[in-house]
Parts: structure tokens; sequence; C-alpha cells
């Protein structure tokens, strides 16, 4: 697990955790989020989410559903039991062939949207601005 949160900048823009088995979509998505400004954290996989959700409380998680040790379907379940991580919402990325149908499950524990691999960095971008805008609502 990376938590590397860059100095100075905790407090001042939304915190995203990203969930991802994959290390070089991890990076990516990682890397794109800081040079939008966000304070980014990385998971592996659902087990070390779940350790991070214990001591922190993001304003975003990007979660990947298929992944080892503890999958995505998994950490939704016991992350949304959780008092810091109950309202924090998820955004996830799936290469599920049927996403609709994963996406109307993924509701019912109150993930916000679901994202198909690929994705678009721009819809990403746009999608984590939505639930975790960098500039307060006027």
């Amino acid at each position: 697990m990376n938590i590397a949160v860059q100095p100075g900048q905790l407090g001042a823009m939304p915190e995203i955790l990203v969930v991802e088995d994959d290390e070089a979509i991890r990076g990516l998505v990682t890397e794109v989020l800081r040079d939008d400004g966000y304070v980014v954290s990385e998971a592996a996989n659902g087990a070390e989410a779940l350790e991070y959700v214990n001591h922190h409380r993001p304003d975003l998680i990007v979660l990947d559903l298929m992944m080892p040790i503890m999958d995505g379907w998994t950490f939704v379940e016991r992350c949304r039991r959780h008092p810091c991580c109950a309202a924090v919402p998820i955004v996830v990325t799936s290469a599920s062939h049927d996403l609709p149908k994963t996406a109307e499950r993924l509701r019912s524990y109150g993930v916000r949207t679901c994202l198909a691999k690929p994705f678009d960095v721009e819809g990403l971008l746009a999608l984590v601005e939505r639930y975790a805008p960098s500039e307060p609502a006027a």
C-alpha cells in the first residue's frame, strides 16, 4: 500500500483512494489525478484499502472490482459497514462484460457509478470532479 500524501496538500484538495491491482493502471490513474491537483493514496487490493479506511477518510474511492486477496465486491460490503467509510462516494472501474447489471447491483451498496475499462482519462476526471470537487460549489 502506498500512502504517499504530498506535503502541504492535505486538506487543500480532496483526497482520492485508488484501489487497483494492476500496477500500471493504478500508477496511471494516480499520476493523472495528482497532475490535476488531487491528493492520492493507493491500495493494490481490497484488504489494503480496508486497512487504509480504518485510519483515514478519503473524499472518494476509485475501485477496481476484480482483484486478488480481497475483491472490490467484498471491499464495498465491508467498507459500508465501517463508520468512516459508510458515506464515502465510490466510483467502480470494471471490465465486466455486463456492466449495466453490475452497476445496478453495486448501487444497492451505495456505489455512485461504474466506469467501463478501458476508460477515457477525461471521463475519469469528470467523475472524480463530480463526486469530489476540487473547488467548492458557488
